[in-house]
């Protein structure tokens, strides 16, 4: 574990914390969460499912309602069948990334990701065996991992090229909508 560095973005946020707590403004670009609260229809649903439906534990592979209705999204948004049977929910992006990885993966295999991009990415690549290659992105990708970019650093033992939108950890999705966050050039 010692390839594993210090994921200071939590540190940063615990300082900010401290500081709106003293009553001065924050504007948190940390931890790339959003700056308003959950907003009230999905409270109130949150409320009327824990106060008339039995709540047990799930299947590992999420409610079938769920998966159902992510099936749907893509099929109404992207024109795409994605079959419930083929969805896993997982309690957010860091869990579906190592259960993927830990499938896909064998020790040595090489997983090109974006640089800039998310820290924690190539360290659950190392801790599952995996060997990172970072690829520089920048304006003229737009931050993004591109068939260029993907073939210019692919090697015999690249197993996985990760595909990212919105881009951590600026949140540049590549759209004409410009800049969504800072850019940290050593993350």
């Amino acid at each position: 574990m010692a390839h594993i560095e210090a994921f200071e973005v939590m540190e940063i946020q615990t300082l900010a914390r401290e500081v709106e707590a003293q009553g001065r403004d924050v504007i948190h670009l940390e931890i790339g969460e959003p700056d308003f609260t959950t907003p009230r229809p999905i409270v109130d649903a949150a409320k009327r499912a824990l106060d008339t439906k039995p709540m047990f534990y799930t299947s590992a592979l999420g409610l079938m309602e769920l998966r159902e209705a992510i099936s749907k999204f893509y099929r109404d948004r992207y024109k795409v069948e994605v079959p419930a049977s083929r969805v896993i929910v997982t309690a957010g992006s860091s869990a579906a990334l190592l259960l993927a990885f830990g499938v896909l993966l064998d020790e040595g295999d090489e997983v090109l990701l974006t640089d800039p991009s998310y820290p924690c990415n190539r360290h659950f690549a190392r801790t599952l065996g995996g060997v990172p290659v970072l690829a520089p992105v920048g304006p003229d990708s737009r931050y993004q991992m591109t068939a260029e970019v993907a073939r210019k650093h692919w090697t015999p033992k690249t197993r996985i090229a990760m595909v990212a939108t919105p881009l951590e950890p600026h949140g540049h999705d590549g759209d004409a909508g410009g800049d969504r966050g800072p850019r940290h050039p050593h993350s």
